[in-house]
């Protein structure tokens, strides 16, 4: 499935449907957005975890040590895309599979740092009030909370926030802080999620996988997409921001792609699929990727395709 989406998001110019070919005027527009350091000026992971080590002194593992086994798993898998990496230096040899086949390798070592975090219960003993109140003292990028609420106030537009983190209570705690209207209809938080006992209100430990990879953040979008499409009879404006690898095929998915940062994982696998910055790869001026540092440079950009019912691409 998630090479499907690639394939057709990369070819985009070359499999123009008559919907995307018809799409000056939209009445409707999806906002999707990673959390850490795309929302945030730093990734918050350690964040979520110091919740419980505050808690539970006497925890035998330091965070270090799932940082550090993450990593082993990472080089070696990186080790092994090295011959492959200096066997295709030409960008002509690389296509979407190669894409495809990278981001499938990454799967199995997600799914199985967040499997070491449920052993070992890293995360267990905290209620979600205690995961809100540790995300209040998140700091968000400057003008992301004032962007996502100047969107939510248009009808036309959803915005959803997809993840990898750790906790939803904790990211709605930090947009809470920042003032962002999460209680909107047209809003919602996609992450994986610590289990709580309804006994004790407590996490037990477990973390539920529900966005290990890109895959997922994938599914998530076009999900999003589905239901907007069914609920409004029309094919919804899709824009994601985004800023590492996980993120790239959603950006590759959407009609405008915002990239965060100077990624270099993301950057060189764009310059090994052709794929140029700030030109769009398919008609109407969509389908193209910009790179961003700021949220002001977002709405910027925003503003030059998007008119102001929230609804053109041109």
């Amino acid at each position: 499935m998630l090479a499907r989406y690639v394939r057709s998001a990369i070819q985009v110019s070359r499999h123009m449907t008559s919907a995307t070919k018809s799409m000056t005027r939209r009445r409707s527009a999806i906002l999707a957005v990673d959390f850490d350091e795309t929302l945030t000026t730093h990734c918050t992971l350690a964040s979520v975890v110091a919740v419980a080590r505050q808690k539970h002194h006497d925890c035998c593992l330091d965070f270090q040590w799932f940082t550090d086994e993450y990593m082993k798993d990472l080089d070696v898998y990186e080790a092994k895309w090295k011959s492959a990496v200096s066997d295709k230096a030409s960008s002509t040899a690389w296509s979407h599979k190669s894409l495809i086949a990278y981001l499938e390798g990454l799967w199995p070592i997600e799914g199985a740092s967040l499997e070491r975090l449920s052993t070992h219960k890293i995360l267990a003993g905290v209620s979600r009030k205690e995961f809100r109140i540790a995300g209040t003292s998140t700091e968000l990028r400057p003008g992301a909370a004032a962007f996502i609420n100047r969107v939510l106030s248009s009808p036309k537009w959803r915005v959803c926030v997809i993840s990898t983190n750790w906790s939803e209570d904790f990211i709605r705690g930090a947009l809470e802080a920042a003032e962002v209207n999460v209680a909107s209809n047209a809003f919602s938080i996609h992450c994986n999620s610590p289990v709580f006992s309804p006994d004790t209100g407590q996490s037990t430990g477990k973390i539920e996988p529900r966005v290990i990879w890109a895959k997922d953040k994938v599914d998530l979008f076009i999900r999003a997409k589905l239901s907007v499409q069914q609920e409004r009879g029309n094919m919804p404006l899709l824009v994601y921001v985004g800023d590492s690898l996980t993120d790239l095929p959603a950006l590759l998915l959407a009609d405008i792609g915002l990239l965060f940062g100077n990624d270099q994982s993301v950057t060189e696998w764009c310059r090994r699929l052709n794929i140029d910055f700030g030109k769009p790869r398919g008609e109407g001026g969509c389908g193209i990727i910009y790179q961003v540092s700021s949220w002001g440079s977002v709405e910027h950009l925003l503003r030059d395709h998007v008119d102001s019912d929230g609804s053109k691409c041109s």
